[in-house]
């Protein structure tokens, strides 16, 4: 803000001083023009008395060396001129000061040299004969003028330029000191320009508001991080015990076979539930952290879900739910692994909590450069005050029957961050009892 300040200050300054320096040579050049010609005609109505009372005479062994007297007879030949011999000069009857003269007693004109750094101011007076005098001179123009005092002239710009450049430093830094002066955490406290008073009360007001919306954030960090614990622990304490309860019933000799296998296989089934929970848990952690594994390329959305919905067949099977896939091949530039899980836990969960005989459609979409993916059922539905909590970490609307359906508690979650990784939007629509609609728009 200093070096605009300063930048302006000093543009300011030189295009004034550059207005000034035309203003005044093109004021004095008028003056001294207006100040010449008045010379001429006085001379002029003098020399005129001389003739007309003296005759040619006058002309005689007469010598001004800036001056040029020239008298000419009503046909327009010179009888006389004090600069040139008369033979040697051609009819001045078509010279518009002499026309001018010839009608109306008096005339004025100027011509401009070849190079245009001079010029000849002339004037005519009729004289009582008839004939016409006139006087003329030589006047440098603007432009010879300032060649011949460039230097003088480039001292002064230069002076000039040196003082703006030290006044535009001085005035931009007094200018902004005041500002720098201003404490953002204290902005009221200090004295500063009226005009920025309702500035510096918006800071306050800002500060204020961004030091509450800090201290909530930190509230509500440490309360997730306080669920997240509580519900980590709760995931894992569970088949854990699980598993510490079989073996230590395993170790005693007296237990039969066929229980030493069915401990066998729940000892596994919980473990896979561990492994999976961990799972999850590192790639929340993954997608959170922007450190995923996976390189970004064009994934065929429509070929992938065709993939995930013969991998859920079974799963589908055993409630007689039905699996749709609508669309054609669509592409999706992203990671396909985290695609995959994506629509893979929209659909598990679509089918979890379904009704027996009911339908799961995914619809793959195109319009201009979006592409949407909606996975809809006909299931239980998610009550709209449950609505917006659905995709944070282990949150289950109805707890008891998510126990019975298994999972981790993370799917949502991880179709959340991964629509976040891919800079995707998630929209929710669902009655209860009537189903639910999933849609992630790329």
């Amino acid at each position: 803000m200093n070096e605009k300040i300063f930048r302006a200050s000093f543009s300011v300054a030189i295009i004034v001083l550059i207005s000034c320096v035309i203003l005044i040579m093109g004021i004095l050049f008028e003056f001294f023009e207006e100040q010449l010609k008045d010379e001429l005609i006085t001379e002029a109505q003098y020399i005129s008395h001389a003739i007309e009372t003296g005759g040619l005479s006058y002309f005689d062994d007469f010598d001004v060396s800036d001056k040029r007297i020239t008298l000419i007879s009503e046909n327009g030949t010179v009888v006389a001129d004090t600069k040139a011999d008369t033979d040697s000069l051609d009819n001045h009857l078509e010279r518009p000061e002499v026309q001018e003269a010839f009608k109306n007693g008096s005339g004025v004109s100027q011509r401009y040299s070849d190079t245009f750094t001079e010029k000849t101011v002339y004037y005519a007076i009729r004289l009582e004969d008839g004939s016409v005098l006139r006087v003329s001179t030589k006047q440098y123009t603007v432009i010879t003028i300032l060649m011949g005092i460039i230097q003088p002239v480039l001292m002064v710009i230069l002076l000039a330029l040196i003082l703006s450049f030290f006044l535009a430093s001085r005035i931009s830094a007094s200018i902004i000191k005041p500002i720098n002066a201003i404490d953002p955490d204290n902005p009221e406290k200090f004295d500063t320009y009226e005009e920025l008073t309702p500035l510096v009360r918006k800071i306050a007001s800002q500060k204020r508001i961004i030091e509450k919306q800090v201290r909530e954030e930190s509230e509500t960090r440490e309360q997730l991080r306080r669920e997240f614990t509580a519900n980590v622990s709760h995931e894992l304490k569970t088949p854990l015990t699980s598993i510490s309860g079989f073996a230590e019933m395993m170790q005693d000799d007296d237990t039969p076979a066929e229980i030493v296998s069915d401990f066998s296989k729940s000892i596994y089934d919980e473990a896979q539930r561990l492994i999976s929970l961990v799972n999850d848990i590192i790639e929340i952690s993954e997608l959170d952290e922007g450190s995923v594994p996976f390189e970004k390329e064009n994934v065929d959305i429509y070929e992938l879900s065709s993939d995930i919905i013969r991998r859920l067949e079974p799963a589908a099977a055993r409630k007689n739910v039905r699996l749709i896939l609508k669309g054609s091949e669509t592409i999706v530039f992203g990671a396909e692994k985290i695609l995959d899980e994506m629509i893979y836990n929209l659909c598990d969960n679509a089918i979890k909590y379904n009704y027996e005989n009911g339908t799961v459609t995914v619809d793959i979409g195109a319009v201009r450069d979006r592409t949407t993916i909606s996975v809809s059922d006909t299931g239980i539905g998610i009550p709209e005050e449950e609505q917006s909590r659905v995709f944070e970490r282990f949150y289950r609307v109805d707890k008891s029957h998510s126990k019975q359906l298994g999972g981790t508690g993370l799917g949502l979650s991880i179709v959340k961050h991964g629509a976040m990784y891919h800079n995707a939007e998630i929209q929710m629509k669902s009655q209860v009892h009537k189903g639910t609609t999933v849609t992630v728009t790329f």
